[in-house]
């Protein structure tokens, strides 16, 4: 992959701390029992800045299965890509759609990029709040920070997908569904969860190209998976 590549190599101390951190099931002991304070990032960097995307693990690495994205995976009769193709297609979907829009069955590497599943019901927080629960809420004051902003009155409806990274902290990048009276609307939420701190980035309205999807997601099963807010000093 060339220079890319070379640079998704040196990123060896991102990886370590990634593992270091165990699995999802782990990282939730840190989380603490509640989100605490809510505010606004004081930092205007933290709007546009991405984390580089570095890969994790290969295919080959996953020995029994288990390892990579057991509710979002390629099918196995699919064409395989290269692990280097895998990289560059997942650098092009973060950085064309800011972190939100990521296809993950079109891969079977694990890169720093994860899936949320919302049916695992304590990925990051205790009982009794689960993952749905969560996101949910963090979607909620997204779009309660939204409309003071721009004096507007969305109400929430549902999440629609997220993916996250760490950082300081767990990035997530939620994608929901508002509606003003019977107009339903895609909203992206960008925010920083750190124990009992969260720290919200932006709030944006998706881009219209998008709008169609709604009519499909009110046909779906529930479960299934840019107006900024401009960062304020707390």
């Amino acid at each position: 992959m060339g220079d890319d590549i070379d640079k998704s190599d040196s990123m060896g101390d991102e990886i370590d701390k990634s593992d270091s951190m165990g699995d999802d099931s782990d990282r939730s002991d840190s989380m603490g029992e509640d989100c605490g304070e809510d505010y606004v990032e004081d930092l205007a960097d933290w709007i546009d800045w991405m984390e580089p995307v570095h890969l994790r693990y290969t295919d080959e690495d996953d020995v029994d299965g288990t390892r990579f994205y057991p509710f979002i995976r390629r099918r196995e009769d699919e064409e395989r890509i290269s692990p280097e193709e895998e990289y560059l297609l997942m650098k092009k979907q973060v950085e064309e759609s800011k972190g939100f829009d990521i296809d993950f069955t079109k891969f079977r590497c694990l890169f720093n990029y994860t899936p949320v599943d919302l049916d695992l019901e304590n990925q990051f927080v205790f009982e009794p709040e689960t993952t749905r629960g969560l996101l949910n809420r963090l979607s909620q004051t997204s779009l309660e920070k939204f409309n003071e902003k721009y004096t507007s009155n969305y109400e929430f409806v549902k999440v629609i997908k997220a993916n996250y990274h760490f950082c300081a902290g767990i990035m997530f990048f939620i994608t929901f569904q508002g509606k003003l009276l019977s107009d339903s609307k895609l909203f992206q939420a960008k925010l920083r969860f750190c124990g009992r701190l969260t720290g919200f980035i932006s709030c944006e309205l998706k881009p219209d190209k998008n709008a169609h999807y709604i009519e499909a997601l009110e046909k779906e099963d529930p479960k299934k998976p840019r107006l900024t807010l401009e960062p304020s000093n707390v």
